[in-house]
């Protein structure tokens, strides 16, 4: 899903605490981790070790189907750049991230991986400003995703 002889360069000089809050998965690439998931949520919180806390809640199915949680850890690497590992899933190691884009007002993120094996688009609002949107589309196109593969996440708000 990502053409990886792009460089994937993080937000310069980014400051984790604007990811913390409650997010909406507005838009994705196809991932391992989200297959059939819809309505999917995303919670940061700040831990007292410097690290975050990431709670995904996957709706299997449908929109309003049953939960699948991923539940996970982001250590800050370096400004924009975090290691996150899933605690049900320790065999997948730690996945690489980066924040490719963020609102100025914080309204929306867009999170990558290097490999390609997730592209999101957050956003604190179910149904966010169409033009918002395409930015943060085109911020995951200029990190050498295939702007097909972005697909809308349905939301139940």
């Amino acid at each position: 899903m990502r053409d990886q002889s792009v460089p994937m360069v993080a937000v310069a000089g980014y400051e984790a605490v604007r990811l913390v809050g409650e997010w909406f998965e507005v838009a994705q690439t196809p991932s391992f981790l989200e297959q059939d998931c819809h309505g999917t949520t995303a919670a940061v919180a700040l831990r007292d070790d410097s690290r975050l806390t990431l709670k995904i809640v996957c709706h299997k199915s449908s929109a309003t189907g049953p939960i699948l949680p991923l539940d996970g850890v982001m250590a800050e690497t370096d400004f924009g750049l975090f290691e996150v590992r899933f605690v049900k899933l320790l065999e997948l190691g730690n996945l690489q991230v980066a924040v490719l884009w963020q609102a100025d007002d914080n309204s929306m993120a867009v999170i990558g991986s290097p490999g390609g094996q997730i592209g999101w688009i957050w956003s604190k609002s179910a149904h966010p400003d169409g033009a918002m949107l395409d930015k943060a589309k085109a911020a995951l196109v200029s990190a050498g995703y295939k702007a097909r593969a972005i697909k809308p996440v349905d939301q139940f708000e």
